[in-house]
């Protein structure tokens, strides 16, 4: 819980270093929205691919600078400590992809939220299905992925009404 009060918080200032500009959008700013979209779900597939391949320096690329990766069960690793534990050999992925991806571009344009849901399989190990949610700040030199929080999708262990 603490993991993601910190998540949350993470996310508000980064979202707040890029000042929304309040306006309605034209036609024009909805088919460049679509174009952004287009482009940050582009992204969202390389950036899977270069987990599943192990590929540091492409990753490197699509992270920036402030990287915050929460994983699953609450532990939270820098940009840094993220790719060495993927040199290291630490994650050793046989299926990493997403199921689905929505993306909402936040207004000013300068930020977006993508959220999904994703599965995965080390090698040896059994398929893991979760939710996530990644934040993409647009940089002078692009779209970099600040921020990842993965949640595990498990089965309910009743399946009561209250949720």
């Amino acid at each position: 819980m603490k993991a993601l009060a910190c998540g949350i918080c993470f996310i508000l200032a980064q979202l707040a270093c890029h000042p929304a500009h309040a306006a309605k959008a034209q036609p024009s700013q909805r088919a460049g929205e679509s174009d952004v979209e287009a482009q940050l779900l582009a992204l969202e597939r390389q950036r899977a691919d270069a987990i599943l391949r192990r590929d540091a320096p492409a990753l490197r690329e699509l992270m920036d600078r402030y990287y915050r990766h929460v994983e699953s069960r609450g532990r939270v690793r820098s940009k840094t400590e993220l790719l060495t534990a993927l040199e290291r050999g630490d994650f050793r992925f046989q299926l990493y992809e997403s199921e689905t991806a929505d993306v909402q571009l936040l207004p000013g344009g300068q930020s977006a939220v993508v959220a999904g849901v994703f599965r995965s399989q080390q090698k040896g190990g059994k398929l893991f299905r979760g939710r996530y949610v990644h934040v993409w700040v647009r940089e002078p030199e692009g779209w970099k992925n600040t921020y990842h929080q993965g949640t595990e999708i498990k089965q309910a262990a009743d399946q009561s009404a209250c949720n």
